[in-house]
């Protein structure tokens, strides 16, 4: 392969790693995004200094060290083995004879970047900085390292290896399927159960109704209850659109001033729903999501063809299959997620092209196209019907990573033995590369999962993973990095002037709901103004009731006054009256 050719391929795989910064933090809550992508930012950093020191060594060109476990760090320390000064240029071999050593070593850097970052998918929003900078640098060498020396640098699992030996056959990664996706997927799920999932908290929601008031009053005085079904889904409870949140102001809001109505579920409930399967945290950005795994297909190119070792044929090929293989997930997770939900979603989508990526990551240059649409549709229902189990469901996105990249990864791994042209048992009649992909699975969940749960155990004894759930409430993004990725100043008014906000404890400020359903902070003084003026109307309302009073009080005592003078009225007459009569008597009497 032409050195040009191959370098911007390792740019391409480059790519992929911002690509899941945004696959994952579109997934996760507004106040998570600036984390996800200083995680993957910090996985760059460490992983390239401890590549340059002792990772590339470790894993490729140290010599073979503790029977094919690891390479000898010191052999290669800082790519002495691969470059050497000569006239300006690093090279170790003639400029004419083929590709420097430092190209493969930059290659394979971008791969073990995008190992590292796969993980992040299941810390969001609850993990501190600084501890995931040390976890990423002793995963790297403990992990990563000497798993792709058993798998591709001469190992154990090599061509050459012992266990290939014993098994008469090699095992097949072409890129990266076991040593990636599901050495990240397995690391993921053992931090999980050391640390926990999301933190779920009091949700509530908050109608900030402001104008048009008399409209929507009239429809509450109108039959409008203000009880609400305490088993409606969360998804419903805080994630709805703009439309439904316009609905629950009109069902709710009574009041004729601006009011502020609590309208949500307790956290004890919200706990049980999520526990029992009926909902799961919802994207705050879903394009975020879709341009990230559009940006992993584009940079997943890149490593088919930096995977091929210059082999023309080969890149091309494996470039075909993969893009056949996404293809068919997409569709296939579509389909399946049509006939459970009822339609068909971008994340669906974006879920299932992530889902093809990671399965034909290990079998793409061995198995026909037919076969690589199997793939796809195989590795898409699967995928799917294992994210929506209520197993996966109940920590809240946290193991997306696993359910989608190591389940696939695992399928792609297995398809080798089964669909690989001249060695699969189902298109020769071959088991022993089955076998031998059965003992690559084995290894490296095995080795993956003991090793990054002893890690993450001593890290959490030592230094506590998480962040406080007062920093959690408030947003990892101000809590750990003290900066917002979004900033709305003003509150979103809809088309007939009501306007419609969210709050989320969670992220301790009052949040809106907005067309792109996106968490936005609503300041907590324009909450407090808006009961100023509340309970202005309210004392206002009572000085009017007051003069009332006053005003009956008076025509109360004028209607008394008047009555007083009929009554001396009436009384003079009759003293009057009293008078003649006493003249006539004395009259007659005479």
């Amino acid at each position: 392969m032409d050195p040009q050719w191959a370098l911007l391929a390792g740019a391409l795989v480059f790519i992929i790693t911002p690509g899941i910064a945004l696959f994952y933090g579109g997934r996760e809550r507004a106040t998570s995004m600036v984390n996800m992508m200083m995680l993957s930012a910090g996985a760059i950093a460490v992983t390239t200094l401890v590549w340059t020191l002792w990772g590339w060594s470790l894993a490729f060109a140290g010599k073979d060290m503790a029977g094919g476990v690891i390479g000898d760090p010191l052999s290669g320390l800082l790519f002495r083995d691969s470059m050497v000064a000569d006239h300006g240029v690093f090279t170790s071999m003639d400029a004419n004879s083929g590709l420097s050593g430092g190209i493969p070593a930059a290659f394979r850097l971008a791969c073990a970047v995008v190992a590292v970052a796969l993980i992040t998918g299941a810390l969001a929003g609850r993990v501190r900085y600084a501890i995931w900078l040390i976890f990423v640098a002793v995963w790297i060498t403990l992990v990563f390292a000497p798993l792709a020396h058993m798998v591709c640098g001469g190992g154990l699992l090599s061509p050459n290896g012992a266990i290939s030996q014993a098994l008469g056959i090699s095992v097949h990664d072409f890129a990266g399927g076991s040593i990636l996706h599901i050495a990240a997927a397995v690391s993921a799920f053992a931090i999980v159960m050391i640390i926990g999932g999301h933190a779920h908290f009091p949700l509530k929601r908050f109608v900030l109704h402001i104008k048009n008031v008399a409209h929507t009053s009239g429809n509450a005085n109108s039959g409008a209850t203000n009880s609400r079904n305490p088993k409606s889904r969360l998804s419903r409870a805080l994630w709805a659109d703009v439309e439904h949140a316009k609905n629950a102001a009109s069902e709710t809001v009574v009041s004729p001033v601006a009011t502020v109505t609590e309208v949500a579920a307790e956290s004890t409930a919200t706990q049980s729903a999520v526990e029992n399967g009926v909902a799961a945290r919802q994207p705050h950005n879903v394009p975020f999501v879709m341009l990230g795994v559009f940006l992993i297909w584009f940079g997943w190119l890149g490593l088919m063809i930096g995977s091929s070792a210059g082999v023309p044929g080969v890149a091309g090929y494996a470039w075909v299959s993969s893009t056949i293989t996404a293809s068919a997930s997409m569709l296939a997770w579509g389909v399946t997620e049509r006939l459970h939900s009822g339609c068909f979603t971008a994340l669906g989508a974006a879920s299932g092209v992530m889902a093809g990526l990671a399965a034909s990551a290990a079998a793409a240059d061995v198995i026909a196209p037919l076969w690589a649409l199997v793939l796809g549709v195989l590795s898409g229902v699967i995928t799917s019907l294992v994210t929506h189990s209520r197993t996966f469901v109940r920590y809240d996105g946290a193991l997306h990573v696993v359910s989608v990249n190591g389940v696939a990864a695992l399928i792609g791994v297995l398809a080798v033995g089964l669909f690989a042209d001249g060695s699969g048992l189902l298109a020769v009649g071959d088991w022993h590369q089955l076998v031998a992909q059965l003992c690559l699975i084995g290894i490296t969940v095995l080795y993956a999962g003991a090793v990054t749960a002893v890690l993450a155990f001593v890290l959490e004894k030592l230094f506590g993973w998480r962040i406080s759930e007062a920093k959690e409430r408030k947003g990892v993004d101000l809590a750990d990095q003290g900066e917002r990725a979004y900033d709305f100043s003003s509150i979103a008014q809809s088309h007939d002037g009501a306007v419609v906000a969210v709050a989320d404890d969670d992220a301790d400020k009052t949040q809106m709901a907005v067309l792109t359903s996106v968490d936005i902070d609503m300041s907590e003084n324009e909450i407090e103004q808006s009961d100023f003026m509340a309970d202005q109307s309210e004392a206002n309302s009572e000085q009017g009731d007051s003069k009332a009073d006053d005003t009956k009080s008076e025509v109360e005592q004028k209607e008394s006054s008047s009555e007083e003078e009929s009554e001396t009225v009436e009384k003079d007459k009759s003293a009057q009256n009293n008078k003649k009569t006493e003249k006539r008597n004395n009259s007659a009497k005479e």
